[in-house]
């Protein structure tokens, strides 16, 4: 699941429950907010589990690999760096 998808599911989830909130009996259950609520929390568990592998990768196949590369001390080394690469290559 990429982040596009991500942000329209959520988006369609959020529109259609306030823009017809109480016109018919399906839009009474909280079903919407719940699929809005499933995408984010396995959009998140996605990018804690990626950071994590990408750190044991990092440290234990790059680092021994290349000597210019120093180990990466937290996840959120790995999540910068995820994120730079998706900036710059698109």
């Amino acid at each position: 699941m990429n982040g596009a998808s991500v942000i329209t599911a959520v988006s369609r989830a959020l529109v259609e429950g306030f823009v017809n909130p109480g016109a018919t009996e399906a839009y009474k259950q909280p079903a919407i907010y719940s699929d809005a609520m499933a995408v984010i929390l396995a959009f998140l568990l996605a990018v804690v589990i990626v950071s994590f592998i990408g750190l044991f990768l990092w440290n234990n196949s790059v680092v021994p690999l290349f000597e210019f590369a120093r180990p990466a001390k937290s996840i959120f080394q790995i999540l910068g760096l995820m994120i730079f690469l998706a900036i710059m290559l698109p």
